[in-house]
């Protein structure tokens, strides 16, 4: 944990203050206080005296909203899509990398900063998230003002998801026989790691068709057959199922154990390999979702969340951000000074029209964001855990305030 001392000593930096606040600009901005949690919300920062005070009272860190906002302090909980969409300027995208295996983490985020590159994104930042991960981010001002007929600004969560969906297709993608993932399984890095954890390979990929790359669902990895010995008839079957009747012969049909499956379910293929899980976080892309600002200390690791030079990730050293060590160096984290307005435009419509490669993905993206009611829902439609609750519990009376709370607010009471 970062003693009072050492946050004092590092946000007491001018330098330190003014990047803050650089970042702070149209951004809701909540303190956290070590293991206490996070501040109030709403919250922003405007002057030096804010972080200090903050500071002053606890605070070990600073977490910055994705979103840009007209005036952050309008914000409440719960608010309608169409209020947030009001009050919203635009969005930054942000793409949390955070493998378990540091040298991974490292070479993913190069790729994800090379497919940027390839799509012609020249404003890329990178940062060290503090701890195990970076931050890959691309300032709102690169993307353009409409995507199909639409506001970029309304675009968001979905925006973002897809975008993310996206790169992480395009850096290991069947077009490019999934080298990323071969990689990544063949290195010496990876398979030190299992060996040191005691953890199965199969935690971190999932079973692919190397033809159509369908993900092959666990049922699908191993099968049993029947066959009816009179008509010839087969059928295959999940190995939990123990026996089956015939219904042409009405007869018990032979069982034949672990049958490895012979053809992908959807394109009938028959190479199979693996894919890693990239680790690409898509909760950063939620709405009001808040991420460790630059500059902020990491309270597990001690270490400063600092910008890094996008081209030299993989030489990256996390001994470089102890916060007694670090300087602001040339480049800045979702950096506006530069940056070409629209370039992103290739990008962000490849990721509206993309189709995820992997069979199932493809509804994670469609889910939609549902509008808070409008009025407060009646006692006599709540569920039936809540009215259980409601009689009185003699243990979990605290969780289950917690849980009321959001339950209450979710459906329109104040």
């Amino acid at each position: 944990m970062i003693s009072l001392s050492t946050a004092l000593k590092h946000y007491k930096r001018k330098d330190m203050q003014d990047e803050i606040l650089l970042g702070a600009q149209d951004k809701e901005v909540v303190a956290r206080f070590g293991d206490k949690g996070f501040g109030k919300r709403p919250d922003t920062l405007k002057y030096p005296s804010d972080i200090l005070e903050q500071v002053k009272n606890g605070a070990t860190s600073f977490h910055v909203s994705e979103e840009r906002w007209r005036n952050p302090l309008q914000l409440t909980t719960p608010m309608t899509k169409k209020d947030a969409d009001n009050l919203r300027s635009g969005w930054d995208l942000v793409i949390d990398i955070d493998f378990e295996v540091w040298e991974i983490t490292k070479l993913i985020a190069n790729e994800i900063i090379k497919a940027l590159k390839e799509h012609g994104v020249s404003s890329i930042s990178c940062k060290f998230s503090g701890n195990k991960g970076f931050h890959v981010g691309v300032p709102f001002k690169a993307f353009p003002e409409k995507v199909h007929g639409q506001e970029t600004r309304t675009l968001f969560p979905e925006a973002t998801k897809r975008v993310v969906s996206y790169l992480a297709d395009y850096i290991d993608s069947k077009e490019k026989s999934f080298a990323l993932s071969k990689k990544i399984i063949k290195s010496n890095e990876f398979n030190s790691f299992l060996k040191k954890t005691g953890k199965s390979a199969d935690e971190f990929t999932k079973g692919i068709c190397l033809k159509c790359g369908a993900r092959l669902k666990p049922e699908n990895k191993k099968q049993v057959e029947f066959i009816c010995s009179k008509c010839g008839k087969i059928v295959n079957a999940d190995e939990s199922v123990k026996y089956m009747i015939c219904d042409k012969d009405n007869v018990y049909m032979e069982r034949i154990q672990n049958t490895a499956m012979k053809k992908c379910p959807k394109c009938e293929g028959t190479k199979f390999g693996k894919r890693v899980n990239l680790f690409i976080d898509t909760l950063l892309v939620s709405s009001r979702h808040l991420y460790r600002m630059a500059y902020s200390l990491h309270e597990k690791s001690g270490l400063a969340s600092i910008p890094i030079d996008p081209d030299k990730v993989l030489e990256f050293d996390k001994s470089n951000a102890k916060p007694e060590i670090v300087r602001i160096p040339k480049f800045r984290f979702l950096d506006t000074r530069n940056v070409k307005k629209g370039e992103a435009r290739k990008l962000i419509i490849e990721a509206f029209d993309h189709k995820p490669q992997i069979e199932g993905e493809e509804n994670e993206l469609e889910k939609k964001e549902y509008e808070p009611l409008g009025f407060a829902l009646q006692e006599d439609f709540f569920p039936p855990c809540i009215k259980k609750g409601l009689e009185g519990l003699k243990d979990g009376r605290k969780r289950f305030s917690f849980l009321l709370i959001n339950f209450l607010t979710s459906v329109g009471w104040d």
